[in-house]
């Protein structure tokens, strides 16, 4: 696996999308992949999570994948210690 962070800047308009930079993965194929820090609890199980936030996370990731399918191929949200 090769991981190379290629561009860092405020690209996802979300409250909670705290830090994003997009790294090309090679795992099957080269992808250019939007990873999303974030500020809420990414675990079902855990007490403090909000659903309906994530869920509007979620849709502001694939929204950005959709308006800029030349810049990055898919997106994956981690969530801060």
């Amino acid at each position: 696996m090769f991981i190379q962070t290629v561009w860092r800047a405020a690209m996802v308009d979300h409250p909670h999308a705290k830090t994003m930079s997009i790294m090309l993965m090679n795992l099957d194929g080269q992808k250019k992949v939007l990873m999303v820090e974030t500020d809420l609890k990414m675990d079902g199980e855990d007490p403090a999570y909000q659903a309906h936030k994530v869920a509007s996370l979620h849709e502001a990731c694939r929204s950005f994948v959709e308006k800029f399918p030349l810049l990055v191929d898919t997106y994956a949200i981690r969530a801060w210690k």
